[in-house]
């Protein structure tokens, strides 16, 4: 009996010395007993209005007392717009981070990322993933990543300046004629407040494309075909030439390559009465300016007349890994990390920035807020913007977009030039991807 007892204390204090199991937040991924053991510097490269924020720092925190054996290191003052650039340097240089934050399918069809295949094989869980959110990872039927986020391009406007012009709040089924209506009664003469805040960028641009029946891409008898040459492509691009500089119911966007930002800034001063945005700025506004947010209005993006009108542009962005990483297994089990439970609904919560797993739109907090009503009806009629594939074509389409608000500016001539110059560009890619092998 003595010796039992003995034995059983001796068992309790060598328990006792066993360092404590680390806590294991609810709803993330089992534990990978291959990254478990060996030390890593796992280095984590997020855009700079993503990776200071409460979600992502308590992410960092969760995976690194879950495995204490790996230390993430950051860099905190990547715009999204650099992201690109930033990695195909690293990658130049030999010392590439291990996870980046952008487009992956763009990532893999620049060569940029590792094709992440057998890793996916392995989870098994495409399934539990949005169909649009999976086409950014995706190039050529191979994984470069995994979604972070999914968005789609919506209307916010000022109720206050609609009622103080005697218009009635946006209907669900508003239009583009309807737009170049309320306009004029949205602006005044004296410039103190526009119907609209344009923006440059060539992704917002393609949303209202969509809307109104177009697209920037096609696939002819197998081949990836450029359509500016589309009608709806010139019509939008008249309608922000001419509410911007003719008629001056429209801003100008500001000239920074950075667009997001000044938009926001103008609805929040009463300058302009509506911009086109994601739910980021929702969130955004609800920080920034919580006073004015019974005055927030939402409706979808203004429909075009075509059968194929009321569409929007869907944005987002995914992690991958960048080619040459050294630790690869430890990455992927990062990104699953970040879509898990935990940090996927405290993103959309606090930063606007939504989910791409289907199941997680079941919960009440992501159902209750009747802004986003439009913002879920725009993501079900999303389509991607693929054009980013292709690096110098994409850039050639940044260039007419800048060139709408050329005051000089012969529409027909640029749209012409830039048709042909997208094909050549989008064929140059296609070719070297068949000539390889390699997608």
């Amino acid at each position: 009996m003595v010796c039992s007892l003995i034995a059983c204390l001796l068992l309790t204090s060598c328990l006792s010395l066993q360092p404590p199991s680390p806590i294991w937040p609810a709803g993330v991924p089992p534990r990978n007993a291959a990254i478990a053991s060996a030390p890593i510097t796992l280095e984590v490269w997020l855009a700079a209005d993503y990776i200071n924020t409460p979600p992502i720092q308590a992410l960092i925190h969760d995976f690194q007392a879950a495995y204490p054996n790996i230390t993430i290191k950051t860099k905190d003052d990547i715009l999204w717009e650099n992201m690109r650039k930033e990695v195909e340097f690293a990658i130049t240089q030999g010392e590439p981070p291990d996870v980046a934050h952008n487009h992956a399918f763009a990532m893999g069809a620049q060569g940029l990322a590792e094709q992440v295949d057998d890793l996916w094989h392995v989870w098994n869980a495409e399934q539990d993933f949005m169909p649009g959110a999976m086409e950014d990872v995706l190039w050529k039927e191979h994984y470069y990543g995994v979604p972070l986020d999914i968005n789609a391009l919506f209307t916010i406007y000022n109720k206050r300046l609609f009622r103080e012009a005697d218009l009635p709040p946006l209907s669900a089924t508003w239009t583009f004629d309807d737009l170049s209506v309320i306009a004029p009664r949205l602006t005044k003469p004296d410039g103190s407040q526009y119907a609209l805040a344009l923006s440059a960028s060539g992704w917002t641009i393609t949303g209202l494309i969509n809307a109104a029946g177009g697209d920037l891409l096609t696939e002819r008898n197998g081949r990836v075909t450029a359509t500016l040459d589309d009608p709806h492509v010139r019509s939008i691009l008249q309608l922000y030439h001419t509410m911007s500089l003719k008629d001056q119911h429209a801003t100008l966007p500001p000239p920074i390559e950075r667009q997001t930002d000044h938009p926001v800034a103008l609805f929040q001063n009463g300058k302009v009465a509506m911009f086109f945005s994601g739910p980021w700025d929702l969130a955004r506004l609800r920080q920034e300016a919580p006073n004015m947010m019974d005055d927030v209005g939402t409706a979808p993006l203004p429909r075009g007349r075509s059968p194929m009108a009321g569409g929007s542009v869907q944005g987002g962005g995914s992690l991958f890994i960048p080619r040459g990483a050294r630790n690869r297994e430890a990455a992927f089990e990062f990104m699953k990390w970040a879509v898990s439970d935990p940090y996927a609904k405290r993103m959309a919560v606090e930063l606007g920035r939504y989910p791409v797993r289907t199941e997680l739109y079941e919960d009440p907090a992501l159902q209750s807020d009747p802004l986003l009503r439009p913002f879920y009806d725009q993501l079900k009629r999303a389509r991607p913007y693929k054009l980013e594939a292709y690096v110098q074509a994409n850039d050639t389409w940044k260039n007419v977009v800048k060139s709408t608000f050329d005051p000089s500016m012969d529409l027909n001539q640029v749209l012409d030039q830039a048709q042909v110059e997208l094909q050549q560009e989008i064929d140059e890619v296609e070719q070297a991807v068949s000539g390889s092998g390699k997608p």
